[in-house]
């Protein structure tokens, strides 16, 4: 992997890290589904040439795939960072992972092995520690919003694996335009006099709003579908364990939100346990060695 790439992934880790600082700044003053069918709303006008990908023959699936990982898993998200801080939201997410192996196990037939085993365990564990603690009720609802999230993200992901191989562009834009809508109609339903606080929004809020849109959300994905163009995802997987490192660091410089030792010792397991679930270690038997001419050979060592 080039300099290059690396950089480009490390940047898209940030990105994605401090775009949950944005939801939690932006959701302070904005109903967060309004918040969210504004930023898909946004989405969908540079998107929107990408529609032509979609087949016909895909629509169905493309809805399927949008209405679960667009509309619920994002709604989802964005409810659940309004009521809790920004840090543990980054932690609590990180269960999109284990997750995800769970349900490719049990509906794909993938095989889990033995480190991934104890990968999800340790994961589940590390979020546990914060679940069990004296948090107001509404921090509570808040984390298991963010976990229910982080399932119906991984249940997309399946998704997505089961009807595809899918567009990755046409999907992105297919999302955002069946996206916007439904959050729109949800946030009718359920936020009360969200327009009041639209028109009395800060400048701040609007631009943590905008954020999402264009750097989290079209730049980040952007750079990261070119990088899988370039890169295998056994090369950019360990830069996805970075995400939630930026989110926290990002989140106590411009929140200050506190960084206590359940708050520690949760990120710490959890993060350890979702390394676990995606970062693979070369086999005993297939090690490669590189000989003295500096080529790459293979060493089968029994």
């Amino acid at each position: 992997m080039s300099l290059k790439d690396s950089m480009l992934a490390l940047l898209v880790a940030f990105l994605w890290g401090a775009q949950v600082t944005a939801v939690k700044i932006g959701g302070a003053e904005l109903p967060p589904i309004l918040m969210l069918a504004m930023r898909y709303a946004i989405m969908a006008l540079f998107l929107f040439p990408f529609l032509r990908r979609c087949k016909r023959t895909q629509m169905v699936s493309m809805t399927l795939v949008a209405t679960v990982t667009g509309t619920l898993h994002f709604g989802l998200l964005y409810c659940g960072i309004a009521r809790v801080d920004a840090s543990t939201s980054a932690i609590i997410y990180q269960l999109a992972t284990p997750f995800t192996l769970i349900l490719a196990c049990l509906l794909l037939g993938e095989a889990l092995k033995l480190k991934v085993v104890a990968g999800i365990t340790l994961a589940f564990f590390g979020v546990l520690v914060l679940l069990v603690s004296d948090a107001p009720s509404g921090t509570l609802t808040g984390m298991l919003l963010v976990a229910l999230a982080a399932l119906a993200f991984a249940t997309g992901s399946v998704l997505t694996k089961r009807m595809g191989p899918l567009d990755p562009l046409a999907l992105s834009a297919w999302t955002a335009v069946v996206a916007a809508p439904q959050l729109l109609v949800w946030s009718l339903v359920q936020e009360g006099d969200q327009w009041s606080a639209v028109a009395n929004a800060s400048t701040q809020a609007w631009l943590a709003m905008v954020y999402t849109a264009l750097s989290g959300g079209l730049l980040g994905f952007g750079l990261w579908f070119w990088l899988l163009g370039r890169n295998s995802m056994q090369q950019l997987t360990p830069y996805l364990l970075l995400v939630p490192v930026f989110a926290i660091a990002v989140s106590q410089a411009l929140l200050a939100e506190g960084f206590g030792p359940r708050l520690l010792l949760g990120a710490v397991l959890t993060l350890l346990g979702v390394a676990l679930c995606q970062l693979r270690l070369p086999s005993r038997n297939n090690l490669a060695v590189t000989d003295s001419t500096g080529r790459e050979a293979v060493d089968e060592r029994r």
